[in-house]
């Protein structure tokens, strides 16, 4: 599953999390890629707010 508005670091971060709940956690594919985009927008979210915090703490 290609996902155009990821970035190439996503992109990856997406195909990683995907095989690894196929393969190790037995998920059909479909089942885990859905499960795999969901992981990487929540990533994202985290990444997000986590640098939101960040530049809100060094404002002078």
């Amino acid at each position: 599953m290609d996902l155009p508005s990821m970035s190439e670091a996503e992109q990856a971060l997406f195909e990683e999390r995907a095989a690894i709940r196929e393969f190790l956690g037995g998920m059909p594919r479909a089942e885990a890629e859905a499960a795999a985009h969901e992981d990487v927008r929540r990533i994202l979210a985290a990444e997000r707010a986590a640098e939101a915090g960040w530049r809100e703490r060094i404002k002078p």
